[in-house]
């Protein structure tokens, strides 16, 4: 423990150390000040009463000198006024020596000398009586007595002199002292001023000083530094608020280090490929599994070079990716690390081979078994209906019979929907776009739903508008999706209730709304609205698969459909699908010879409402697929004259190669179109590239010349 006054500052607090400090000083600096000037004013009064005592006192001797000379006058008079003369000048000489005798108490030498002068005017007086015969020796004595009273006279004058210069030099040396006396003090007090503020300093330093280096080694990353708490109170608070942040950051460290070690670990012990990128797009860190699945994409390297099977960016970061990779099945997705486009990215391949595998498997069967079904429940469902016709049957027999028609009925539905799913599933879907009166559509399904809707005691309202857009659809398409809903509504709303259909344009779409008063769905109803084998259980026999069904059709058509649903109220599922196109000039049309040629289209889906509609406003004939396979499926069918193909779709080599192997249907012509921005060099057999709203105008083009821009070959060729 410190000890001395070094100690005791630093057992103090620093402000009110510094304050007190400060206010002793000022207190000082002030008492020194007013006594300095205090002894000043002394002095300066001293010297003006010693001066006004010594002119008073210089006053009343010359009136006792004035006295005694009227005095003494009287002396030569004689006769009979003589003697109250003299009698009245010495009463006055006598109140003057009493008045000069008062004022000369408080100086010795000058009650000497008043008393000497009275002395020599009594002595004056005395050999000047009257009565006495004066000769000339006692005239000699008087003069020489009036002699010496004048010579005391001067004495006294010449005193009062001596004592005002006595005065002023008593005055000086005071002064002097009393200046000398203030700046030795106030240099005094600056100092103590001064070592008191060392002190302080010495106090503070040294803690700080320690503070800075503690500091210096914690900011370089040595965590396990301390300081000792020392100097003032201040001080040692915050050498211990520093000591309780550097074990917090140590624990804190401690503590990232363990979970690091734990995310590594976890992550090396993935069962998927985890691609660390910058923002740069150069991979920084990957895990072991990507030696296995993409040993290209190792750090240091370009994510998207050449042989990278990253997908671009703006898929993987929207959702899954599938990718296909000589004999693995890739599913990729990507997330950005932080807010914006400067954090980098991470990548996460995981390899889906024996899910693709199964969901094949799983296809394929579904598709022969529902294929297998199909012909025996037609046989089953014929046989039925001829034996409900006999008239051999009595009335149990024939409701036997109503319920195995309604039976085979339900299980014909669910084995077309199951078809339906597989070759959504499979790509083998293919819409046939044509301009269609949805209006038309929606009262044919009516129609057709009339007698089931009767059976409910439901209302049907339909609200077409006069002046209605046709659509850029499959009719036969349509009709399902219309139906779907139509039956989704119907199955859904107790007897009694109502629905409604409405029908109207916007934005350049044909919006469709089915709208019932039924028994409504729960947010998370709505969630799961789409998804296959999801059925509630609150009623209906549906297999769970229409709405999937038409959300897989809607978005063959490039459309997009929503619901909105609230419980005890009902539903509404909105259906967006593209609209006619404004007319082009007839310039642009397509001629008679260039309709009767057709142009395979290969792309996705989502882009189909931006390129479609510019193909049907030329007039030009076209098939829309959407994968390699179904192309070249296609051109095994039919002759193309053109390949529009989706730069952006996976494995586009794969489809220029499959386009390739198609004989003797494959186009004479392939162009690339991009969805995605600019018109950068395809890589795929060096076809031309061009954005999608120029695809269209670009195949009519080439059809228009009969040349050949590229040949479809795959890379290598």
């Amino acid at each position: 423990m410190s000890t001395g006054p070094r100690g005791a500052f630093r057992r103090l607090a620093l402000a009110p150390t510094l304050t007190l400090a400060l206010v002793g000083l000022t207190l000082v600096l002030a008492l020194i000040a007013a006594l300095g000037i205090g002894n000043l004013i002394a002095a300066r009064q001293d010297y003006e009463d010693a001066l006004a005592r010594s002119y008073e006192l210089e006053s009343a001797v010359s009136r006792l000198l004035a006295a005694g000379v009227i005095e003494e006058t009287g002396f030569r008079v004689t006769g009979r006024a003589a003697v109250p003369a003299r009698r009245r000048a010495r009463k006055v000489f006598q109140e003057q020596a009493s008045e000069a005798l008062t004022l000369a108490r408080g100086d010795p030498d000058s009650v000497r000398l008043v008393r000497e002068r009275i002395r020599a005017q009594s002595r004056a007086r005395r050999l000047a009586a009257p009565r006495r015969r004066r000769s000339a020796r006692a005239e000699r004595a008087l003069v020489q007595a009036i002699s010496v009273a004048r010579a005391v006279d001067d004495d006294l004058a010449a005193r009062q002199r001596r004592r005002r210069a006595s005065a002023r030099e008593t005055t000086r040396d005071k002064t002097r002292t009393a200046l000398v006396t203030a700046a030795g003090a106030g240099a005094l007090a600056l100092l103590g001023a001064v070592t008191l503020i060392a002190a302080l300093i010495a106090s503070i330093r040294r803690p700080l000083d320690e503070l800075v280096t503690a500091t210096q080694k914690l900011a370089a990353g040595d965590l396990t530094e301390r300081v000792e708490p020392s100097g003032p109170h201040e001080l040692r608070e915050l050498d211990s608020a520093f000591n309780a942040m550097a074990e917090q950051l140590e624990g804190a460290q401690t503590r990232i280090e363990a979970e690091r070690m734990k995310l590594s670990t976890t992550i090396e012990s993935l069962g998927d490929a985890l691609v660390v990128c910058d923002s740069a797009g150069v991979v920084s860190t990957i895990n072991s599994r990507v030696r296995e699945i993409a040993p290209e994409l190792q750090p240091g390297v370009y994510a998207h070079g050449r042989a990278s099977p990253l997908p671009p960016l703006d898929q993987a970061l929207r959702g899954e990716v599938t990718v296909e990779r000589g004999d693995r099945t890739l599913s990729i997705t990507a997330a950005r690390l932080g807010p914006g486009a400067g954090g980098g990215v991470v990548w996460t391949l995981r390899d889906i081979s024996e899910r693709a595998r199964l969901e094949r498997v799983k296809s394929d069967f579904v598709a022969t078994a529902s294929h297998e079904l199909r012909s025996p429940l037609t046989s089953i469902k014929g046989f039925v209906e001829l034996l409900g016709g006999s008239d051999a049957l009595g009335e149990r027999e024939r409701q036997f019979v109503d319920v195995i028609l309604l039976s085979t009925d339900r299980l014909v539905d669910l084995v077309n929907d199951l078809l339906d799913v597989a070759r959504l599933e499979a790509g083998k879907v293919e819409v046939h776009p044509r301009l269609v009166d949805l209006a038309d559509v929606v009262k044919e399904v009516a129609a057709l739903m009339a007698p089931r809707l009767a059976e409910k005691g439901q209302r049907l309202e339909i609200d077409p508008p006069e002046l209605l857009p046709r659509a850029l659809a499959d009719p036969v398409r349509v009709r399902q999706i219309v139906t779907n809903l139509m039956s989704n509504a119907h199955q859904y709303t107790d007897p009694g209730g109502s629905i409604a259909i409405t029908l109207g344009a916007r934005e350049g779409a044909v919006e469709l709304a089915v709208s019932d008063t039924g028994r409504g769905m729960t947010p998370e109803d709505v969630e799961q609205a789409f998804d296959r084998f999801v059925r509630r259980e609150d009623g209906g026999s549906g297999s769970g698969l229409g709405l999937w069904i038409v959300k897989s059709l809607v978005d063959l058509h490039g459309g997009s459909i929503h619901v909105d649903s609230t419980v005890g109220v009902g539903t509404t599922f909105t259906v967006r699908l593209p609209a006619q196109p404004a007319r082009v000039p007839d310039e642009l049309q397509a001629s008679e010879a260039i309709r009767a040629k057709c142009v395979l289209v290969v792309g996705r889906s989502a882009i189909r409402s931006r390129l479609e509609p510019a193909l049907v406003q030329l007039g030009l004939d076209h098939e829309w697929v959407t994968s390699g396979a179904a192309a070249t499926q296609a051109c095994r069918s039919r002759r193309f004259e053109v390949a529009l193909v989706d730069s952006g779709m996976r494995a586009v080599d794969g489809v220029l190669s499959g386009l390739d192997a198609g004989r003797p249907g494959r186009p004479a012509a392939a162009i690339l179109f991009t969805a995605d921005g600019g018109q950068e060099d395809a890589s795929a057999g060096g076809a031309p590239v061009v954005l999608v709203e120029e695809a269209a105008r670009a195949a009519l083009d080439v059809l228009r010349k009969g040349t050949q821009p590229a040949s479809p070959k795959a890379p290598g060729k």
